[in-house]
């Protein structure tokens, strides 16, 4: 099975991902350079949680795209994890 699925792009099945991970995420921004990626994603569900354990939300739904020898994921360069009232 294509990481791929339905979607078409890398951009769309990332950001397809981070939605299934984090349901209650409002916004998912993700933005590529080449296979270098930067994310944006706005949650209630980061409410008390450190940055890691934030990240760590983020980058779980993430990890299978930058498996193996032929991952379309090379890096992510930029992450940014906000509650809604700051995403605003």
């Amino acid at each position: 099975m294509s990481l791929l699925g339905t979607t078409g792009t890398i951009d769309r099945a990332i950001e397809t991902a981070i939605r299934e991970a984090i349901p209650d995420a409002t916004e998912v921004s993700v933005r590529a350079n080449g296979n270098h990626f930067s994310l944006r994603v706005v949650a209630a569900s980061f409410e008390g949680r450190s940055m890691i354990q934030k990240h760590r939300m983020v980058l779980s739904a993430v990890g299978p795209f930058m498996a193996g020898d032929d991952a379309p994921v090379h890096a992510i360069d930029q992450l940014v994890c906000e509650l809604p009232a700051q995403g605003a």
